[in-house]
């Protein structure tokens, strides 16, 4: 019997058989009590009775599947004699159950180096039914394309797998929606919401501009000479950078701006001396708040410019010549000899 068999329908039942008459011959039939079920008995024209079940309700076969009655046929003698019969009936499933999934919305949280190819998430239906009506197949209903090249739902098990590269810094959040449809062509739908969280799988970046370079030698212990942009692409702790640079060198580091991506201005800290280093060779290092850390590296050359700033020195200090009285005019008495530490122009000596 269907379970979605409509109440009132009827089945006949098999006749019984009495070899007496009269009274003593079947009179009528009996049911045990069943809600689901009643017990109508026609006559026909030859006085023989024929027992029908009735359909009351409406079957479930998903409550129960099996019902057992008993149908008795009884006479009219004294004492009155029966007979009975075993009615077994077996619900055969109708597709009268959607499936139903084990989550209205699905948050799933996934890192962003995620290995392709792994599984990513599942999602899961159930169906009361039986059979192939209780076969679901999973697919996806509504899905952005850049979605769609991430992912593959597996229409037999639910399953979905990782298919290309996840990029935090490029798609944080990911929406979707999955169909489930049994057997019978009834379908259930689910959404699925999927975050993507950050590793700090980028260095940071250092970009160098020169606002004065070559430098003086003599220029003011505050003039800027580089400006320094640092970019982490990273979010969080991942995306915050520090900057450093090797000590005991004549400049400094001196923030410009509290976001992220700093402004860093290079300041002069001391005075600059040509004559000691014409260049200073800077190694830029941005670190951020990863756990570990990646750092970035820039190097920067900045050149020194000769300022006059050394005075023209004598090999000695004092010069004694004796010169005898018959010497000739025009003869060379002494040499004298200055040099200057400075370069070019600064640096040619001329004597008067």
């Amino acid at each position: 019997m269907v379970e979605s068999t409509p109440p009132g329908t009827r089945f006949p039942l098999g006749s019984g058989r009495d070899p007496d008459i009269g009274v003593n011959s079947l009179q009528n039939y009996e049911l045990t009590p069943n809600p689901l079920f009643s017990l109508l008995v026609r006559e026909s024209p030859d006085g023989t009775k024929h027992p029908e079940l009735v359909l009351e309700k409406v079957l479930d076969r998903e409550k129960q599947r099996n019902h057992h009655l008993i149908l008795t046929a009884v006479d009219g003698g004294d004492p009155v004699r029966s007979g009975t019969s075993q009615i077994k009936i077996n619900v055969t499933d109708a597709n009268d159950n959607p499936p139903v999934f084990t989550k209205e919305i699905y948050k799933v949280r996934l890192m962003e180096n995620l290995p392709e190819g792994s599984l990513a998430f599942r999602v899961k239906a159930t169906d009361n039914d039986e059979g192939t009506n209780a076969e679901i197949t999973y697919s996806f209903s509504d899905i952005a394309s850049s979605a769609r090249q991430l992912f593959t739902l597996d229409p037999r098990t639910g399953d979905v797998k990782l298919t290309g590269v996840l990029d935090y810094e490029e798609n944080k959040y990911y929406e979707a929606s999955v169909e489930g449809k049994d057997g019978g062509g009834l379908t259930a739908h689910a959404k699925v919401q999927i975050d993507i969280i950050d590793v700090n799988d980028h260095a940071p970046t250092l970009s160098l501009l020169p606002i004065l370079n070559p430098i003086p030698e003599d220029a003011a212990p505050t003039a800027d000479v580089a400006v320094i942009n640092v970019r982490d692409r990273d979010s969080g702790k991942n995306g915050e950078v520090s900057c450093k640079m090797d000590e005991n060198l004549p400049f400094r580091l001196e923030t410009s701006s509290e976001n992220t991506y700093k402004l860093i201005i290079l300041v002069l800290a001391k005075a600059l001396d040509r004559e000691e280093a014409a260049f200073h060779e800077l190694v830029l290092r941005a670190i951020d708040g990863g756990d570990p850390a990646r750092t970035g590296t820039a190097r920067l050359r900045v050149t020194v410019l000769d300022a006059n700033d050394n005075a023209p020195v004598f090999s000695q200090a004092e010069y004694t010549v004796r010169v005898p009285e018959d010497v000739p005019v025009g003869s060379v008495l002494v040499t004298v000899t200055a040099t200057d530490a400075d370069e070019g122009l600064n640096g040619h000596v001329k004597y008067s």
